[in-house]
């Protein structure tokens, strides 16, 4: 028998960590905080087959001693999904999984148990750090706790689960980070860092530093990789000096050199209380208060780089970089911007900024060419180290590159092993290819079809085309950048393999910011569907294309449709760019992009109304890449946005994206029929972004450029007339406003009906109803029973056009009106009803609705805990979707409800918050609103004293949109 040698396996944290791991009598250890890994004294498991695996693991890991139902796992890992589609996933996952707990051959028996009803884990045999964490925190052991926490639990996996327990055990950690504070005496108390906060900033130790108020850890959260990363230690050990002791430092290379990889992984270690955390108390300057990961893929302005790190913050509502600056002031900050190349020339001035601004600002910039700023330290991202000609097979076992190597085999062939037969071909190959990871990738993957000693051979071919002998070439190019000759040189020799259909496809599939469809492939390429399959199969097969899941794939087969989706490697569509860019480029890049532009359009055309989300969903970076390029083609870029109208109302458009259409209406004709239905959209969108006097410039204009047509000024008018009752404007029936939106809703509905438009009569009486009953204010004179009549006709039309998303809208509203009516019962029935009902379908607009109608109800029936509840829920979802409308809602009701149940201090911030919020989004507060304000003031006076309140009024004007949300959600 042949002896079979792999890599050994990474040491397992060191510290408390590593002292939990010797301890725990189970079998397998599974990290949880700070990373998602497992091993068990002898393997390490780093990589898992899929997301679902790892989360599948986590589950069961964070409660060892707990049967999980098996209905509740579909849930957590595939939300909404068909149980029959769920339990045949959750089979798989849990294969899998046992396949890599219980290896064939183990002795010890099994670690899951599973049964018709549940999985739990066998006695003795998993145990997590999360786990043992919350052990320690019931058995008041704080110092062990805070020893084992070493980051935030299953960071880079985003599940509405991970992310809900991420929350509640970083809000367990700061609650002990709190406790160990008091009870500590007041001089060790001024040698803790200032990541542990105190209490209040007003009982901390005289002299001690308070911390700034900083983005919450979801929004500073790093990339989180399921594959391992090989032969890191010395460069990132290099990086991370050179990140400490210079400002702006630059990691230079090629795509596919594992530039964005070896970033986060220096990041990680340089972020307080990730590694650093002795150095940081130390107050070395060895650690960053806040670090943060800014993506600039798609980015190709300097506002565009301001909006991602707007986002990278969890700032969205910031209007600019001067509103951003203000936040990073005063603190050690490390921002990584991956991806600059394509901004050199156009936003390194931005960052010179920035760094000139704040005197405690770092910059880690992966990019492919330097940015040429003073002061500017580079790196270059080196290959891995092969190893030399005669290796001992154990000195090749331990070669990082043949790590990588062996590693990527094996996720396409699992029984693949470095053997004694093929150990000096495997150690040859990563000499031929240079170290280049992307290089090893390629050829490891071909593994399933080809014997080492064959890839060395066709790689080594001095006569073939595209051979890879190229990587030793010396010149100008190669000699400024060898990487990427190499790199060139590796997928030219794929490409030399292919003819000249398949080079097409590959040109076609660089249009395609996201995974393409085959009949839009096929449609850029104009060549038959069934030739563009086989073709498309055949590039998989050369790890040029890779195949991923259309969103809504569950939906996609159940309707018989194909879910496949194709996308290129990155490397590879830069390369095939080129090539479309050359003196023997095929079909010019215009022509594929008019054929590509055609093809959404008639997609766009035939969608079945209303709109099916997963659908649309499917599409969606292919119409935004478009509408980016409305003042291009205007007409087709805004017709594309009129025909997915109805999907903006839960799908917001970018900032961006909404200049690009405004500045391409003008180049409409003037009489076109699009203009109305356009500006009557920007209305919406505008509105939604919380820009009110331009949603109202927008619905004004909408009226006028519909002209004598009834359809378009019925929808214009009802817009025109949205756009006051949604801000407030109408609340007070008495005023000339009410009275005007009034009218414009009588003329539109009678419009609409002249015309036979069903769906604008619908959207008429919905307003109308508003108008009538005020169902979220309380108006003097409102009828509650005429607004239900209303609401009930615009719901019967929605049924009619099969519309079900508005139809349990308008049922929401009814509700609200039999609440007012003294129908509670029937109305929170109704709302349960509709909650549950959204939240199947995917639409989390209607979910927000739905929490604000429970949680006003509760509150009315004094059921506060209940109310707060329901309105955490809400304001989950709107911090979740940036959803500025629902935001404002959800801030403005908790404070009376928070002052019921005496948490006077948040409560009368947040109400401060709240009305700022409002006023600046949506204009100036009603009487109604006014009164509501000061009840919360006086409840809370009365608690903590006029004196007090006024203090933290003025903390709460100061708060930000993140502060303000931390406050309700984490308020007890």
């Amino acid at each position: 028998m042949r002896p079979t040698v792999t890599p050994p396996p990474a040491a397992p944290p060191a510290g408390a960590q590593a002292a939990w791991a010797t301890a725990s009598p189970a079998r397998w250890r599974v990290r949880l905080l700070g990373a998602v890994e497992a091993f068990d004294g002898v393997q390490q498991l780093q990589r898992f087959p899929s997301r679902a695996v790892a989360l599948l693991l986590a589950r069961v890991a964070a409660e060892p001693q707990r049967v999980h139902p098996r209905e509740e796992l579909v849930e957590l890992l595939w939300p909404g999904v068909a149980p029959a589609v769920g339990r045949n996933r959750l089979r798989q996952a849990l294969s899998s999984l046992k396949s890599l707990l219980e290896p064939a051959g183990a002795a010890q028996g099994p670690v899951l148990l599973a049964d018709r009803l549940g999985v739990r884990a066998a006695p003795g045999a998993l145990d997590s750090d999360a786990a043992a964490f919350q052990r320690c925190c019931l058995s008041g052991d704080v110092a062990q706790a805070l020893a084992l926490w070493q980051g935030p639990f299953m960071p880079g996996h985003y599940d509405d689960w991970a992310q809900a327990e991420r929350e509640r055990l970083a809000h367990l950690h700061e609650r002990l980070s709190v406790r160990l504070l008091e009870q500590l005496p007041a001089a060790q108390r001024q040698r803790l860092p200032a990541a542990i906060p105190a209490a209040d900033p007003a009982s901390a130790p005289a002299g001690a530093p308070v911390p700034a108020a900083l983005p919450d850890a979801t929004g500073t959260r790093l990339p989180h990789y399921l594959t391992r990363l090989f032969g890191a230690e010395r460069p990132a050990a290099a990086l991370r000096s050179l990140v400490l002791a210079h400002r702006l430092v630059s990691l230079v290379g090629a795509g596919g050199s594992g530039k964005t990889r070896l970033a986060v992984a220096v990041a990680e270690t340089l972020r307080v209380g990730h590694g650093g955390q002795e150095a940081a108390d130390s107050g070395s300057g060895q650690s960053f208060e806040l670090v943060a990961f800014v993506s600039l893929v798609g980015c190709t302005s300097a506002a565009g780089v301001a909006e991602a790190l707007a986002r990278a913050l969890q700032r969205p509502e910031a209007a600019g970089v001067d509103e951003l600056l203000p936040a990073l002031a005063g603190q050690r900050v490390l921002l990584v911007l991956d991806n600059f190349e394509q901004l050199v020339g156009h936003a390194e001035g931005l960052v010179a900024t920035w760094l000139s601004q704040l005197p405690g600002l770092h910059v880690l910039v992966t990019t492919r060419r330097p940015l040429g700023l003073d002061g500017e330290v580079l790196q270059a991202a080196q290959p891995l180290p092969a190893p030399p000609e005669g290796a001992s097979l154990d000195d090749i076992a331990l070669n990082p590159a043949v790590a990588l190597f062996l590693d990527r085999a094996r996720a396409v062939r699992s029984d693949f092993h470095l053997t004694t037969r093929h150990a000096p071909a495997i150690a040859g190959l990563v000499r031929v290819l240079h170290g280049l990871p992307l290089a090893i990738e390629l050829a490891a993957s071909r593994v399933r079809s080809f014997a080492p000693a064959q890839l060395l051979g066709l790689l080594q071919d001095g006569t073939g085309p595209g051979r890879l002998a190229l990587l030793a070439r010396h010149g100008v190019r190669s000699g400024t950048d060898p990487r990427h000759a190499s790199m060139t040189a590796v997928i030219a020799w794929s490409w030399s393999l292919l003819d000249a259909e398949s080079r097409l496809l590959l040109q076609a599939l660089t249009l395609f910011p996201a995974p393409a469809a085959l009949q839009a492939v096929a449609a850029a390429s104009a060549l038959p569907a069934g030739a563009v399959a086989a073709r498309l199969d055949d590039l998989v097969a050369h790890s040029l294309v890779r195949v991923t899941e259309a969103p809504g794939s569950a939906s996609a087969h159940e309707a018989g449709a194909s879910s496949a989706r194709f996308e290129l490697l990155e490397p590879v569509r830069e390369f095939a760019a080129l090539q479309a860019q050359g003196p023997e480029a095929g079909t010019p890049r215009a022509v594929l992009q008019a054929r590509v532009q055609a093809w959404l359009l008639d997609w766009a055309r035939a969608l079945p109304q209303p709109l099916h989300a997963p659908r649309v969903a499917a599409e969606l970076p292919l119409v935004l890449a478009q509408l980016q390029r409305a003042e291009a083609e205007p007409q087709a870029a805004v017709e594309l946005a009129v025909r997915l109208r109805d999907h903006w109302e839960t799908t917001p458009l970018p900032g961006s994206t909404l200049q690009a259409l405004e500045l391409a209406l003008p180049q409409l004709q003037p009489d076109s029929p699009l203009q109305a239905d356009a500006l009557e959209l920007l209305a919406l969108l505008r509105f939604g972004a919380g820009y009110v006097d331009l949603a109202r410039a927008h619905a004004d204009a909408a009226v006028l450029a519909a002209g004598p047509r009834p359809a378009a000024r019925a929808r214009a008018l009802v817009r025109r007339a949205w756009v006051d009752v949604a801000a407030g404007r109408t609340v007070d029936r008495a005023s000339p406003r009410h009275a005007q939106a009034r009218a414009w809703l009588e003329e539109a509905l009678a419009l609409a009906h002249s015309a036979g438009d069903r769906d604008a009569q619908a959207r008429a009486l919905h307003q109308l109803g508003v108008l009538a009953g005020h169902v979220h204010a309380s108006a003097q004179g409102a009828d509650p029973a005429a607004a239900e009549a209303l609401f009930a006709q615009a719901q019967s039309l929605w049924h009619e056009l099969g519309d079900t998303r508005r139809a349990l809208a308008r049922l929401r509203n009814r509700a609200q009106c039999w609440a007012r009516l003294g129908r509670a019962d029937e109305a929170m029935a109704a709302y349960h009803h509709c909650e549950q009902a959204e939240q199947a379908q995917g639409n989390f607009v209607g979910q927000i609705d739905c929490l604000v109608s429970m949680s006003e109800l509760l509150a009315q029936q004094r059921q506060w805990a209940a109310a707060l509840e329901a309105n955490r829920r809400c304001l989950a979802l709107c911090w979740q979707h940036w959803f500025r409308h629902g935001l404002a809602y959800a801030l403005w009701n908790p404070p009376r409800l928070l002052a019921r149940l005496r948490q006077p201090e948040a409560a009368v911030q947040v109400m401060a918050f709240a009305s700022v919020f409002w006023t600046r989004q949506f204009g100036p507060l009603a009487s109604g609103d006014q009164r509501h304000l000061q009840l919360v003031r006086a409840l809370v006076q009365r608690q903590i004293g006029p004196g007090r309140t006024a203090l933290l009024w003025q903390q709460g004007l100061a708060l930000d949109t993140a502060g303000a949300v931390r406050l309700v959600l984490q308020a007890h």
